[in-house]
């Protein structure tokens, strides 16, 4: 449901979102139009490691297998056996 309400804009061109979000995001994208509209969009900011995990089409399979309840190709390490003494 959309949410419609005025804001003031102080000296420094700043104004607070509280009264009109209904959501915690505290990072935006903006694009201004022509006419002055200001568009928000919720972002989300990731590392670079996130990215690159996002772009390895091996880790997002596995992300994918692991997802579905497929543990066929998850590969564990032997637990080390205590000699005896």
């Amino acid at each position: 449901m959309a949410r419609h309400a005025a804001v003031d804009v102080d000296e420094r061109g700043r104004t607070s979102l509280a009264r009109v979000r209904s959501h915690d995001y505290d990072r935006y994208t903006v694009e201004e139009l022509e006419d002055g509209t200001l568009i928000l969009t919720p972002a989300v900011t990731i590392s670079a490691v996130e990215l690159a995990a996002l772009r390895n089409p091996k880790v997002m399979a596995a992300v994918a297998a692991a997802k579905s309840g497929d543990r066929s190709g998850i590969r564990r390490r032997p637990v080390p056996q205590a000699s005896a003494v």
